[in-house]
């Protein structure tokens, strides 16, 4: 059962480290993924004693603000969304983030000389949804999560977001539309997607979409999150997970990569870790 509320912020672009700003349509997620940092940090402040993956606030003046923020800015880089999936189920219906888009693209395209640079990280195939909007912006960039290809496993550790299959679909078709796209390969998770097999498959997958950018990162804060440590516990993974910060895996997960990578060196690639 989900809890959704409908809530008031007051500022819709957000300092960031990742990029100048980030915007996030939704507090919480119903993707509800097991590893993700953001219900680790998060729910340090909002949310303490529910269970990540079973509520969602709408900021439901998002856009309002966003029209207000903007006015005196002619160029920012935007991340959508750091602490959620602004594509995650929710949007089919409130299309926060589709009315965000048109936002910012009417305000570029009502003056010349504005300009926006937008990064997406989703794992939602309701981004296709909004083809129309994301070819009316100058600089847009659509990225999927991919962790796994087994779609049994996926159903734990990711059961609220779409289907691996369709996330690579969904990259196939942007770049069709001559969206800018790139796959983030993260978390790689111990004794799952970790094996030289099983990244060579992954990556070969994103490859066949025409994505030309690949992100590889670790699994994060593993000690510190019970959700993943009981589910590792249950599948028998809890020493593979429990390696997950260790310098020697990390280095040999790094050599497995490279080796991957040398048979796909069209890819521009990082490994942040």
């Amino acid at each position: 059962m989900y809890k959704i509320n409908e809530v008031k912020v007051k500022t819709t672009l957000q300092k960031s480290k990742i990029s100048e700003y980030c915007i996030n349509p939704y507090l919480g997620c119903l993707n509800g993924c097991l590893y993700c940092y953001a219900s680790f940090i998060m729910q340090r402040w909002h949310h303490k004693d529910e269970i990540w993956g079973s509520f969602v606030d709408i900021r439901i003046n998002s856009v309002e603000n966003l029209k207000k923020e903007i006015k005196k800015k002619d160029k920012i880089d935007v991340y959508i969304s750091s602490m959620t999936d602004a594509y995650q189920i929710v949007e089919e219906k409130y299309k926060l983030t589709r009315e965000i888009l048109k936002t910012l693209s009417k305000e570029e395209n009502a003056l010349f000389d504005k300009k926006f640079i937008i990064t997406i990280q989703t794992k939602g195939e309701v981004v296709l949804r909004d083809l129309d909007v994301l070819k009316n912006l100058k600089d847009i960039t659509v990225g999927f999560t991919i962790t796994m290809l087994d779609e049994d496993k996926r159903k734990i550790f990711e059961k609220g977001a779409s289907e691996t299959y369709k996330r690579l679909k969904a990259l196939e078709i942007l770049n069709r539309n001559k969206i800018k796209t790139y796959a983030f390969f993260g978390p790689i998770l111990p004794g799952i997607s970790d094996d030289y097999e099983k990244i060579y498959k992954i990556v070969k997958s994103i490859y066949e979409t025409g994505t030309k950018e690949i992100l590889f990162d670790k699994l994060s804060y593993f000690k510190y999150m019970k959700r993943i440590k009981d589910i590792s516990y249950k599948l028998n993974l809890y020493n593979d997970f429990l390696k997950s910060e260790d310098k020697n895996y990390l280095n040999e997960l790094k050599s497995k990569i490279l080796v991957v990578m040398d048979e796909f060196n069209n890819i521009n690639y990082k490994i942040l870790f």
